[in-house]
């Protein structure tokens, strides 16, 4: 996918004016083209109107009826040389046309700032688009709203999605062998409660899934962990803790599609690992809401205990404890994947509390939590370091 920017500029505006304007906009990613050379091409590709200067407006009519673009005709000025005089005179023209369009304005500094942020977020859907996201087993059962339409996610995005299945996780803890990781998993803990046997077979299943990973070239996997847990009395919690500190893959749990899509996406946007968790309780009072989870990749956290996984008591499960900082939360929903929530916020507490998944982190939210009683997109939410609300949404109004 390219930005391709057309610019159009008067005949007769001053000599220089032309080389010294697009010099401010352009980016080594983006593609200026002149209009006499121009050539409708991939669907892919982003094609944007730049008006230079006033007098341009029946130049720009002349243009789209050789080159109707798809709708909608994104116009863009800025705020010196009659730029956006021109710019509303075209849209208005358009417009009376049935063309839907719009106006993007603003100085060229901050042009050349969202260009260059455009061109970053076609190389992510680029990489959707070539991605395969693999699903091990099934869909948990509790998930009732959680279910995609494969076909429809891969036309909105390009994503393929893969059905796996669950035995060769299974069958791994049968094997006697000695797994990677388990030493700096375990030596870098403050405590550890499970057995070294029950570590062990921990460390297998993740080898396990690593393998599987790399063999099938899966971008991002999710693995429907509680059959793995009641088949064999081991949980998944460390091995997609580590596959995600590895980062050589998404990993989430349960089978969940829609948040493993959301931590793969929100990983390529800010750069961050996510910590998917249940919403387990909120305070409207306050505005915060509680997020918990028996895994999380411990490179998030400050510390981290080994433990036992909740539900079961089970195998191992992970205590992180976090810093307080700034984070997102965010997620991805709907049989396309198109529909999203975020919300900027802050962790403020830590909690240890024995009747909830081991990782729990108290957050408050800048967007208002009812958001979880009255219109939540399901259960699982990913939270994520910084804050990235913000870029988020600029990036679903360019997808």
């Amino acid at each position: 996918m390219e930005i391709q920017i057309i610019p159009f500029f008067s005949p007769i505006s001053p000599e220089g004016v032309k080389d010294e304007v697009l010099k401010q906009i352009s980016t080594t990613k983006v593609k200026m083209i002149e209009p006499d050379n121009f050539q409708l091409g991939s669907d892919l590709n982003r094609n944007y109107l730049f008006i230079g200067t006033g007098g341009t407006e029946n130049d720009v009519a002349d243009f789209l009826k050789r080159h109707p673009l798809p709708p909608p005709v994104i116009i863009l000025s800025y705020d010196l040389r009659n730029s956006l005089p021109a710019a509303m005179e075209i849209r208005s023209y358009l417009q009376r046309e049935g063309i839907d369009a719009r106006i993007i304005h603003s100085t060229l500094a901050e042009l050349e700032q969202m260009i260059s942020e455009w061109c970053e977020f076609a190389e992510i859907l680029l990489k959707l688009s070539e991605s395969t996201l693999g699903i091990i087993g099934k869909p948990s059962s509790w998930l009732i709203a959680s279910d995609i339409s494969s076909d429809k996610a891969q036309k909105r995005w390009g994503l393929t999605t893969r059905q796996l299945p669950l035995d060769s996780l299974i069958e791994s803890v049968r094997s006697e062998g000695a797994p990677e990781h388990l030493g700096e998993f375990k030596q870098s803990s403050t405590s550890c409660a499970p057995s070294d046997d029950e570590i062990r077979k921990a460390g297998l299943v993740a080898q396990a899934l690593k393998e599987l990973v790399q063999k099938e070239n899966l971008d991002a996997v999710t693995v429907e962990c509680f059959s793995l847990l009641m088949e064999t009395s081991v949980s998944g919690c460390f091995a997609l803790s580590l596959l995600n500190d590895l980062q050589e893959s998404t990993a989430g749990c349960e089978g969940d599609v829609p948040a493993t899509f959301t931590m793969m996406l929100g990983r390529m946007l800010t750069g961050q690992l996510g910590f998917m968790s249940n919403v387990t309780t909120i305070d409207n009072g306050e505005n915060t809401a509680v997020f918990a989870h028996c895994t999380l990749p411990t490179s998030l956290a400050e510390s981290y205990e080994i433990t036992s996984h909740f539900e079961t008591g089970l195998s191992i499960g992970i205590r992180g404890t976090f810093k307080h900082q700034d984070v997102t939360v965010f997620k991805v929903f709907g049989e396309d994947l198109s529909e999203f929530w975020v919300s900027d916020g802050k962790i403020i507490e830590n909690l240890v509390n024995e009747t909830g998944c081991r990782t729990q982190i108290r957050v408050s939210l800048e967007e208002d939590v009812d958001y979880f009683l009255e219109r939540s997109l399901a259960n699982h939410h990913i939270v994520f370091p910084g804050k990235h609300a913000e870029k988020i949404r600029r990036f679903f109004s360019f997808a």
